[in-house]
């Protein structure tokens, strides 16, 4: 009788620890037909692709409560290429999320590859640019010069500060784990303000590199979305600079109209590359786009990519348009 009673109480404190974790497995499949037409090569071409509106990938994530407002928190999330079935990042088991970490009321903690601080800050500036997707015009517009940053970083410590009315701070550093004198880290911080329908937030990135000064970058973003009810707006400004003394001044407006189970997308980019001052190139694109949710969980989209980049004589460099019509669903 004494064993079974003992028995019954491990059993329900097994199930009291399991209640208080959760795990979840998610995910979300893109697939569209598209056509690419380069003018400057004057080729075009049709192609089955993956993750244009949103990347393909596949996740599990779960947190344990660990007791007085204190939760343990993993993510462990890949790209995948589901034209093809191959993976986001070729030898990359988890490209896209792979951390462990705290939160409680200090905030949130994570140690391993994850998004930057300054990532934040981007993708607030295009959120309703054609939905931070690669329709997005800063794809084609902000290759004019500097080189874009990279949105996350491995062997990353991340913290988040809890809100201060309506403020929140971030701040990550990436290890580069490389023997000085070599220097390759990733560092970056943001600022960001929520009150109600208005998101906005300052944010920089340094991208240190002091064996190649056309790798070693610095980004700063100034970014805001603002929701008015019957249709949304976001923008922002980028300025990019290297060690070679290039610098970047590129901005981009977006507005996302719903109507119905329709959204309706345009946004505009533009970027000016300079060096000690003199223009060395521009860009510029446009697009448009919609989806139609057939349900919760699943759309399907149209959308149009205009852009092209010339030198600073005037010549293109670059001049792509790109046409495509896909599904996307949820998991």
């Amino acid at each position: 009788m004494k064993k079974s009673l003992i028995a019954l109480a491990v059993i329900a404190a097994s199930g009291a620890a399991l209640a208080q974790s959760n795990v979840t497995l998610y995910g979300r499949l893109d697939a569209s037909l598209a056509n690419t037409k380069d003018k400057i090569a004057n080729t075009s071409n049709t192609t089955m692709e993956s993750g244009l509106l949103t990347t393909s990938r596949w996740g599990i994530r779960g947190s344990e409560d660990l007791g007085a407002g204190l939760k343990a928190n993993f993510n462990l999330e890949t790209g995948i290429k589901n034209d093809t079935g191959a993976q986001g990042t070729e030898g990359s088991a988890f490209d896209r999320q792979s951390w462990v970490g705290l939160s409680g009321a200090f905030g949130a903690v994570k140690l391993g590859r994850s998004d930057t601080a300054f990532d934040d800050i981007r993708d607030l500036a295009v959120g309703s640019n054609l939905w931070d997707s690669e329709f997005t015009p800063n794809k084609i517009a902000y290759t004019a010069g500097v080189k874009d940053y990279s949105s996350r970083a491995s062997n990353q410590i991340r913290y988040e500060s809890p809100s201060f009315a309506g403020f929140t701070a971030g701040v990550s550093y990436g290890l580069d784990e490389v023997a000085s004198p070599v220097k390759k880290d990733v560092q970056a911080f943001n600022l960001r303000y929520r009150a109600g329908a208005l998101d906005a937030g300052i944010g920089y990135q340094e991208q240190k590199d002091n064996t190649a000064p056309a790798s070693n970058l610095e980004y700063t973003a100034i970014s805001a979305s603002y929701d008015f009810g019957s249709f949304r707006v976001s923008g922002g400004y980028n300025l990019a600079e290297n060690g070679l003394n290039q610098e970047d001044d590129e901005f981009s407006v977006g507005v996302a109209v719903p109507y119905g189970s329709f959204e309706f997308s345009a946004g505009y980019a533009y970027s000016k590359s300079k060096t000690a001052g003199v223009t060395q190139a521009k860009g510029s694109a446009y697009a448009l786009g919609a989806t139609y949710a057939l349900s919760k969980r699943t759309k399907v989209y149209a959308a149009y990519l205009d852009g092209d980049v010339e030198n600073g004589a005037g010549t293109k460099t670059a001049d792509k348009r790109v046409y495509a019509a896909g599904i996307r669903h949820d998991f």
